[in-house]
């Protein structure tokens, strides 16, 4: 008995402290999202996973606040709208954020909250006015792409 205690106490430290940070995620229109990709994505970062529909960014600022570990945001197509969202309404911002597939209207110049960041476009974007880098591949594609460039 006194063994399984001993055993136990050891793994619940390694099970609470299993996640250094987490990835957010937004998917686009109709929950389009590239899941292998992000979980590429995160696991190259040696982060957890969060993922969301890109309307539920108040169900990812309640995360946010209730959890203190560094985390990144992370908003494809439609999703980057409400990266820009959580960034308004949060205390403590991320590490880091990217964003890919944003139309050409949503504003992704995150230059007013002080964070690093990363956006990619595709032909939606063509006439975006924040800064990035236009990659030529289709938009369902662009997740895979950007893996490919920053090493995800």
């Amino acid at each position: 008995m006194k063994k399984y205690i001993i055993f136990l106490l050891f793994c619940i430290p390694s099970i609470t402290y299993a996640c250094k940070g987490y990835v957010i995620g937004f998917k686009g229109l109709n929950n389009l999202f590239d899941i292998v990709a992000f979980n590429e994505y995160a696991n190259k970062k040696d982060y957890c996973t969060r993922v969301y529909s890109w309307n539920e960014h108040l169900k990812a600022i309640d995360f946010i606040n209730k959890t203190h570990k560094s985390y990144h945001l992370y908003g494809y197509s439609k999703g980057a709208q409400s990266v820009g969202k959580v960034l308004k309404q949060v205390q403590r911002k991320p590490e880091y954020v990217i964003t890919m597939g944003a139309y050409k209207t949503t504003d992704v110049n995150f230059d007013k909250y002080k964070v690093k960041y990363d956006n990619y476009f595709d032909d939606s974007g063509i006439g975006q006015k924040s800064p990035g880098t236009f990659l030529k591949v289709p938009h369902y594609e662009i997740q895979k792409e950007v893996n490919k460039i920053i090493g995800g």
